[in-house]
């Protein structure tokens, strides 16, 4: 209800009266002297009545703090009105009747409604209803035993009626008090029992998905010895590209993205397929791939056990070495192996393959592009716009061959660095930035290089979570 408005509406209608009672006692003098005194004084205290009785509605419903300091207000008018009151009683002096009058009018009808109202507010318990119900009889049986003092005061009659019901409500009040609260005590008891029994319960459960959680993260932590062991090793590559880094950040403890690398040996007059011979004649082809499989966390790692096996057996039992071959058959692979059961699995990935022969460098690209450094500037080659896994209308994959010089920078990588947000404004650090990056810092080593991308992220992404795992591979030559 909108106690505001009524108590707007009352104050109105108080003032409005307050005009035309004192209109009248100027205009119609006469007249109002051939009224009964009963009139008149019932007219007074109809218009203090709905004065003071506008003013706690007014504030009624507001927030504790402005209700505390208008009944602190109030509190004190009255107080002094009383105390005036009091001393023109007792010194014979003219004004007591009135001041005992407002005194009490503004103390039962403005200043103890919100003094109940804050009262029932504080003390809102389990018996809700009840104690409401509770809170309305004491604020009556206090404004009838003061209207029957009041009453007394000015000799009118019905003071002592007055006053006997007033101290009967306030009895029942005090019985009602005291029953409520015990019956308080006893369900907060119960409450309490259910509330130990629930916290036991919970605790119960907290244990239980604690070990759960455990058992969870032990069996990702044992997935990602095994996801390690299929990655090659860092020593391994740099046995055999040493000037190159290895920037890899999976996202959770296991990752959808990986890089691979191999070694095959080459007789010298093979272009496509090797078979193996004897030491003399051949040379060695190395392989080195950044690939970002569908997902990240356990589903996007389980893909890249699927796919990196694809790329071992191509190279190694069927023997290819032309990367976009290579491709087109771990496409083949990858398939194979989700359409055993009959399912419709769209998972696969995106990779830059890359294969070093001496001074011929191939490479090809799934979704992702190659980017050299090559006379102060950095190119790219953009790769076929399908993925490894199911396509429509798939197509085979071009290999593309680069001719590079001593000193130039190859980079494969995924799209996890370029998308990750941060900055002053939280956006993605994109692609042209990370081009911006490679070229500024091109100048550093190789491992330089590497601690620039990590640490520039870092400072990227600040206190954000990461939003997707992250390989670069860099080589220079």
């Amino acid at each position: 209800m909108n106690t505001d408005r009524i108590g707007k509406f009352l104050l109105s209608i108080s003032l409005i009266y307050f005009v035309i009672i004192t209109t009248c006692l100027f205009l119609l003098e006469d007249y109002i002297e051939t009224l009964s005194g009963s009139v008149r004084v019932l007219s007074i205290l109809f218009l203090l009545l709905t004065f003071f009785i506008s003013i706690s509605l007014i504030y009624y419903n507001s927030n504790y703090q402005k209700r505390r300091k208008v009944i602190i207000i109030m509190s004190s008018i009255s107080s002094i009105l009383f105390i005036l009151s009091i001393a023109s009683k007792f010194f014979s002096l003219p004004g007591a009747s009135i001041e005992g009058i407002l005194a009490v009018f503004s103390f039962s009808f403005s200043d103890l409604p919100l003094i109940i109202k804050s009262r029932h507010e504080k003390r809102k318990t389990l018996l809700n209803n009840k104690i409401l119900f509770l809170s309305y009889i004491d604020l009556c049986s206090i404004i009838l035993i003061t209207m029957g003092l009041l009453f007394r005061f000015m000799h009118w009659p019905g003071a002592t009626i007055m006053m006997i019901v007033g101290g009967l409500a306030l009895i029942f009040t005090l019985i009602g008090w005291n029953i409520s609260f015990k019956n308080e005590v006893k369900l907060r008891a119960v409450l309490e029992d259910k509330l130990k029994d629930s916290l036991k319960e919970i605790e119960i459960k907290h244990l239980v998905i604690e070990e759960k959680q455990k058992e969870i993260t032990d069996s990702i932590n044992y997935a990602k010895r095994i996801q390690d062991a299929i990655l090659p090793s860092v020593d391994f590559i740099k046995t055999h590209l040493p000037n190159s880094f290895i920037y890899y950040h999976p996202k959770d403890i296991v990752a959808g993205d990986f890089y691979w690398a191999e070694l095959i040996t080459l007789k010298n007059n093979s272009t496509d397929n090797f078979s193996e011979g004897s030491a003399s004649g051949q040379r060695d082809v190395f392989f080195i791939a950044a690939a970002d499989c569908t997902g990240h966390g356990v589903p996007g790692a389980l893909v890249s056990v699927v796919c990196c096996n694809a790329l071992n057996r191509t190279v190694n039992e069927f023997k290819l070495t032309d990367p976009g071959k290579i491709l087109d058959k771990t496409r083949e692979l990858v398939l194979e192996s989700f359409s055993k059961n009959g399912g419709d699995i769209r998972d696969g990935m995106d990779i830059s393959l890359i294969s070093i022969d001496g001074n011929n460098v191939k490479w090809a690209g799934a979704n992702n592009p190659l980017w050299y450094y090559q006379n102060n500037e950095l190119k790219e080659i953009k790769a076929n716009k399908q993925s490894i896994g199911k396509t429509d209308n798939p197509e085979t994959f071009t290999t593309h061959l680069i001719e590079l010089n001593k000193g130039d920078s190859l980079y494969l990588f995924t799209d996890g660095f370029a998308d990750q947000f941060g900055g002053p404004k939280g956006k993605k650090f994109k692609y042209k930035q990370l081009e911006d990056l490679l070229v500024s810092s091109n100048d550093l080593t190789i491992n330089e290089q590497h601690h620039t991308l990590k640490n520039t992220l870092n400072n990227w992404k600040g206190n954000l979570e990461q939003v997707d795992d992250i390989c670069i591979i860099g080589i220079r030559l």
